[in-house]
């Protein structure tokens, strides 16, 4: 059992066969400063472990590591589904050939070879720091052009995919969409949100 003692920044997805590599991941992760989270300690079981669950929910970022020689299992399709959902930043480490063959859940994220691994958690560590100015104003405009309301986006995943979507591929980054909603909704504290064209709620 691990006991729940500390916060974890980034949660690393692997499959037993990758144990070694999600180790020496999370050791570089420490040594920038991140604390990580992997469980290649575990047994596997029928269902995902409450601590497995709050160290998903909590991280502010997901590795995801890939190998031939470990084909996608059905624990580690649930983590990404649920990374996914949760619009967590997502990043592939491939440790093998880079013609290894990505899981189809994943062919939308950054890949990386392992000996890229600094490149990775300095796209991690920016993805930390706060929003610039032109950041805020890109934000601002793509709030106003979906045009739905900050509290419907608490109730919208599609409309919070949506944002998060356009706003990465604008700024290049990799934002996740819990970390944008939290953004609109202190600009919306502070009266600096753009005023929106007779908004209507989002039903999901």
């Amino acid at each position: 059992m691990i006991a729940k003692e500390k916060d974890y920044d980034v949660y690393i997805s692997h499959s037993p066969l990758d144990a070694d590599v999600a180790n020496t991941i999370a050791v570089g992760l420490r040594e920038a400063g991140l604390e990580a989270y992997h469980g290649g300690a575990l047994e596997p079981t029928a269902d995902l472990s409450d601590a497995i669950w709050q160290a998903m929910a909590e991280c502010r970022a997901v590795i995801v590591v890939v190998s031939p020689k470990s084909p996608p299992h059905a624990r580690g399709l649930v983590e990404i589904g649920a990374a996914a959902a949760w619009n967590k930043p997502i990043f592939v480490i491939i440790n093998g050939p880079s013609s290894t063959k990505l899981p189809t859940p994943l062919d939308d994220y950054p890949a990386f070879p392992l000996s890229r691994l600094a490149d990775v958690i300095k796209e991690i560590l920016a993805s930390f720091e706060p929003l610039s100015k032109d950041e805020h104003h890109t934000l601002d405009s793509i709030y106003g052009d979906l045009n739905v309301p900050a509290d419907s986006l608490l109730q919208s995943p599609k409309a919070l995919r949506d944002l998060t979507v356009r706003f990465n591929r604008q700024t290049r980054k990799h934002l996740s969409g819990e970390r944008l909603l939290s953004e609109v909704l202190r600009l919306r504290k502070k009266g600096q949100l753009p005023r929106l064209r007779s908004p209507k709620p989002v039903l999901e």
